[in-house]
């Protein structure tokens, strides 16, 4: 549904990576070890891709993407360009330029991930919780929020119903897939067709 979102905004379809875990199991419900799991060896992906380009913009997928954003975000500064999500950086939408701060960031965020035996820290707590430890004694890191109005996430664009500048929404703060289905089919922002998927590069992982 995100690749068919990105073809339909006119995204170059060809810079799309698309990750597979290999498993034929149902997706991990928030705030259990799978999920963590999970999003660990999501940021392995995103390392392996810093080592590999300047630019790594990571696009989860439960986003739909309303207009082409890259270079719209490609116009902040800083080693991270983050969504809002209100709490806290959001590891569901970045742009990540690579440099020996921002991999460290990465890196030490999959290490804490690793070292933590609470199944309900993730991605997004360890990276919020290294980067303050790194702001405090790493000069240069920055990172930049962007608007919550232009990249909202769930609660911002659903619930509080502020969609008028929006140039994606991230359908966060629900715990499961079904339910993420459930309410982009009743948004009219659903189409499960493999037009997009047949147009990127995959990898199983």
């Amino acid at each position: 549904n995100m690749l068919n979102s990105a073809k339909k905004a006119g995204f170059p379809m060809n810079l799309f990576h698309c990750y597979m875990l290999s498993t034929n199991k149902e997706a991990a419900t928030y705030n259990t070890q799978e999920f963590q799991n999970v999003t660990i060896r999501k940021l392995e992906v995103i390392l392996h891709n810093m080592n590999l380009d300047r630019e790594v913009l990571w696009i989860d997928n439960d986003i739909v993407l309303f207009e082409n954003i890259i270079e719209d975000v490609r116009r902040y500064p800083g080693q991270f360009v983050m969504q809002d999500d209100l709490w806290g950086f959001c590891t569901g939408f970045f742009l990540i330029r690579s440099s020996p701060i921002s991999k460290s960031l990465i890196q030490k965020t999959i290490d804490n991930l690793k070292a933590c035996k609470n199944s309900t820290t993730n991605d997004q707590h360890a990276f919020n919780a290294e980067y303050k430890k790194m702001t405090k004694s790493t000069f240069g890191l920055k990172v930049e929020r962007l608007s919550v109005d232009e990249y909202p996430n769930g609660e911002i664009y659903f619930t509080q119903n502020r969609k008028s500048k929006a140039k994606m929404v991230h359908c966060n703060y629900l715990p499961t897939t079904a339910p993420k289905i459930e309410r982009f089919k009743e948004f009219g922002m659903w189409d499960e067709s493999d037009d997009g998927f047949n147009m990127v590069n995959r990898y199983f992982i």
